[in-house]
Protein backbone atom coordinates (compact mmCIF):
# COMPACT_ATOMS: atom_id res chain seq x y z
CA UNK A 1 0.00 0.00 0.00
CA UNK A 2 1.39 3.60 -1.34
CA UNK A 3 1.35 6.10 1.49
CA UNK A 4 2.76 9.90 1.73
CA UNK A 5 4.23 11.81 4.08
CA UNK A 6 1.80 14.92 5.52
CA UNK A 7 3.43 17.25 8.00
CA UNK A 8 5.89 14.39 9.21
CA UNK A 9 3.00 11.87 9.48
CA UNK A 10 2.68 9.01 6.82
CA UNK A 11 -0.81 8.57 6.08
CA UNK A 12 -2.51 6.34 2.89
CA UNK A 13 -1.72 7.91 -0.35
CA UNK A 14 -5.73 7.69 -0.80
CA UNK A 15 -6.15 10.40 1.98
CA UNK A 16 -3.84 12.36 0.96
CA UNK A 17 -5.50 12.85 -2.70
CA UNK A 18 -8.57 13.22 -0.58
CA UNK A 19 -7.47 16.19 1.73
CA UNK A 20 -5.65 18.28 -1.33
CA UNK A 21 -8.72 17.91 -3.87
CA UNK A 22 -11.59 18.55 -0.91
CA UNK A 23 -11.82 22.11 -1.46
CA UNK A 24 -11.92 24.45 2.07
CA UNK A 25 -14.76 24.51 4.35
CA UNK A 26 -15.29 28.70 3.56
CA UNK A 27 -15.27 27.87 -0.02
CA UNK A 28 -18.14 25.85 0.77
CA UNK A 29 -19.90 28.36 2.37
CA UNK A 30 -19.08 30.62 -0.30
CA UNK A 31 -20.78 28.10 -2.94
CA UNK A 32 -23.78 27.28 -0.66
CA UNK A 33 -24.23 31.05 -0.41
CA UNK A 34 -24.28 31.51 -4.13
CA UNK A 35 -26.90 29.18 -4.72
CA UNK A 36 -28.76 30.22 -2.07
CA UNK A 37 -28.75 33.90 -3.56
CA UNK A 38 -29.30 32.81 -6.93
CA UNK A 39 -32.05 30.03 -5.91
CA UNK A 40 -34.39 33.48 -4.00
CA UNK A 41 -33.46 35.38 -7.21
CA UNK A 42 -34.80 32.92 -9.47
CA UNK A 43 -38.19 33.47 -7.47
CA UNK A 44 -38.50 36.76 -7.34
CA UNK A 45 -37.99 36.89 -10.99
CA UNK A 46 -41.12 34.70 -10.98
CA UNK A 47 -43.17 35.68 -8.19
CA UNK A 48 -43.63 39.32 -8.55
CA UNK A 49 -42.49 42.26 -11.30
CA UNK A 50 -39.14 40.90 -12.38
CA UNK A 51 -38.29 44.62 -13.18
CA UNK A 52 -38.64 45.93 -9.67
CA UNK A 53 -35.94 43.11 -8.29
CA UNK A 54 -33.62 44.48 -6.47
CA UNK A 55 -30.20 43.58 -4.91
CA UNK A 56 -32.04 44.37 -1.06
CA UNK A 57 -35.04 42.06 -2.41
CA UNK A 58 -32.69 39.28 -3.11
CA UNK A 59 -30.52 39.83 -0.14
CA UNK A 60 -33.88 39.86 1.83
CA UNK A 61 -34.84 37.01 0.49
CA UNK A 62 -31.86 34.79 1.27
CA UNK A 63 -31.72 35.89 4.32
CA UNK A 64 -28.38 37.39 3.86
CA UNK A 65 -26.98 41.39 4.27
CA UNK A 66 -26.47 43.01 1.39
CA UNK A 67 -22.95 43.95 1.88
CA UNK A 68 -22.46 39.93 1.77
CA UNK A 69 -24.69 40.13 -1.92
CA UNK A 70 -22.63 42.49 -3.39
CA UNK A 71 -19.07 40.90 -2.06
CA UNK A 72 -20.39 37.42 -4.66
CA UNK A 73 -21.82 39.78 -7.06
CA UNK A 74 -20.59 43.19 -8.31
CA UNK A 75 -23.76 44.36 -9.51
CA UNK A 76 -27.34 43.71 -10.52
CA UNK A 77 -25.93 42.53 -14.23
CA UNK A 78 -23.33 39.58 -12.87
CA UNK A 79 -26.30 38.65 -10.36
CA UNK A 80 -28.76 38.14 -13.53
CA UNK A 81 -25.99 36.61 -15.67
CA UNK A 82 -25.30 34.19 -12.91
CA UNK A 83 -29.53 33.23 -12.45
CA UNK A 84 -29.43 32.72 -15.94
CA UNK A 85 -26.39 29.86 -15.76
CA UNK A 86 -27.77 28.38 -12.86
CA UNK A 87 -31.51 28.66 -14.19
CA UNK A 88 -30.93 26.82 -17.12
CA UNK A 89 -28.47 24.69 -15.36
CA UNK A 90 -30.89 23.45 -12.78
CA UNK A 91 -33.75 23.10 -15.10
CA UNK A 92 -31.40 21.14 -17.64
CA UNK A 93 -32.44 22.77 -20.19
CA UNK A 94 -30.19 21.71 -23.37
CA UNK A 95 -27.96 24.08 -25.07
CA UNK A 96 -26.26 21.43 -27.51
CA UNK A 97 -27.66 20.61 -30.84
CA UNK A 98 -25.98 17.99 -33.12
CA UNK A 99 -27.42 18.42 -36.26
CA UNK A 100 -30.58 19.89 -38.12
CA UNK A 101 -33.11 17.55 -37.18
CA UNK A 102 -32.22 17.82 -33.19
CA UNK A 103 -33.45 21.36 -33.77
CA UNK A 104 -37.07 20.44 -32.89
CA UNK A 105 -36.12 17.94 -30.60
CA UNK A 106 -34.50 20.36 -28.47
CA UNK A 107 -36.67 23.06 -28.41
CA UNK A 108 -39.48 20.62 -27.77
CA UNK A 109 -37.25 19.45 -24.45
CA UNK A 110 -36.23 22.85 -23.85
CA UNK A 111 -39.78 23.81 -23.90
CA UNK A 112 -41.16 21.28 -21.57
CA UNK A 113 -38.84 21.73 -18.85
CA UNK A 114 -39.73 25.52 -18.80
CA UNK A 115 -43.57 24.77 -18.75
CA UNK A 116 -43.48 23.80 -15.88
CA UNK A 117 -42.39 26.97 -14.28
CA UNK A 118 -44.64 29.09 -16.73
CA UNK A 119 -44.57 32.65 -14.77
CA UNK A 120 -41.17 31.90 -14.75
CA UNK A 121 -40.41 31.19 -18.30
CA UNK A 122 -42.88 34.50 -19.16
CA UNK A 123 -40.63 36.24 -16.96
CA UNK A 124 -37.99 35.76 -18.76
CA UNK A 125 -39.68 36.48 -22.01
CA UNK A 126 -41.52 39.85 -20.69
CA UNK A 127 -39.55 42.22 -18.61
CA UNK A 128 -35.72 43.47 -18.53
CA UNK A 129 -34.64 41.46 -15.65
CA UNK A 130 -36.19 38.33 -17.56
CA UNK A 131 -34.23 38.95 -20.55
CA UNK A 132 -30.45 39.95 -19.28
CA UNK A 133 -31.30 36.06 -17.47
CA UNK A 134 -32.15 34.52 -20.88
CA UNK A 135 -29.45 36.51 -22.49
CA UNK A 136 -26.91 34.56 -20.65
CA UNK A 137 -28.03 31.22 -22.57
CA UNK A 138 -29.49 32.73 -25.59
CA UNK A 139 -26.44 33.58 -26.99
CA UNK A 140 -25.16 29.88 -26.95
CA UNK A 141 -28.23 28.21 -27.74
CA UNK A 142 -28.38 30.96 -30.83
CA UNK A 143 -24.79 29.43 -31.75
CA UNK A 144 -25.91 25.70 -31.64
CA UNK A 145 -28.68 26.27 -33.88
CA UNK A 146 -26.62 28.26 -36.49
CA UNK A 147 -23.97 25.70 -36.31
CA UNK A 148 -26.78 22.81 -36.45
CA UNK A 149 -28.07 24.44 -39.76
CA UNK A 150 -24.88 25.01 -41.65
CA UNK A 151 -24.96 21.66 -43.31
CA UNK A 152 -28.50 22.91 -44.88
CA UNK A 153 -27.09 26.52 -45.55
CA UNK A 154 -24.13 26.16 -46.66
CA UNK A 155 -25.29 25.93 -49.97
CA UNK A 156 -27.61 28.77 -50.38
CA UNK A 157 -26.34 32.64 -50.50
CA UNK A 158 -24.85 34.33 -47.08
CA UNK A 159 -28.10 36.78 -46.74
CA UNK A 160 -30.56 33.92 -47.62
CA UNK A 161 -28.88 31.66 -45.00
CA UNK A 162 -28.91 34.53 -42.56
CA UNK A 163 -32.52 35.08 -42.85
CA UNK A 164 -33.61 31.22 -42.60
CA UNK A 165 -30.92 30.93 -39.35
CA UNK A 166 -32.72 33.57 -37.97
CA UNK A 167 -36.25 32.40 -38.52
CA UNK A 168 -35.38 28.92 -36.97
CA UNK A 169 -33.59 30.52 -34.25
CA UNK A 170 -36.39 32.66 -33.16
CA UNK A 171 -38.83 29.89 -33.67
CA UNK A 172 -37.45 27.48 -31.31
CA UNK A 173 -37.03 30.48 -28.66
CA UNK A 174 -38.82 30.78 -25.48
CA UNK A 175 -39.93 33.55 -26.74
CA UNK A 176 -42.06 32.03 -29.11
CA UNK A 177 -43.35 29.47 -26.96
CA UNK A 178 -44.55 32.72 -24.65
CA UNK A 179 -46.22 34.34 -27.82
CA UNK A 180 -47.53 30.23 -29.44
CA UNK A 181 -48.99 29.47 -25.58
CA UNK A 182 -50.94 33.37 -24.89
CA UNK A 183 -52.23 33.24 -28.16
CA UNK A 184 -53.33 29.83 -29.39
CA UNK A 185 -55.18 29.34 -25.75
CA UNK A 186 -52.78 26.45 -25.33
CA UNK A 187 -52.21 25.56 -22.42
CA UNK A 188 -48.00 25.66 -21.26
CA UNK A 189 -47.46 21.80 -21.28
CA UNK A 190 -49.48 21.94 -24.77
CA UNK A 191 -47.86 25.03 -26.10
Amino acid sequence: SSSSSLLDTTVPAWHARAVVEQTSLRERQAQQVRTTVLDAAIVELESKAADDMSMADVAHASGISLRTLYRHFADRTSLLRAVGEHLYGSLGVPLEISGPDDIATSFLDAAARLSKRPQLARALVETTAGRAVRSTVRGGRVDAVQDALKPLTDGLDPQTARWATAVITHLCSAASWVIIAGESELDDARA
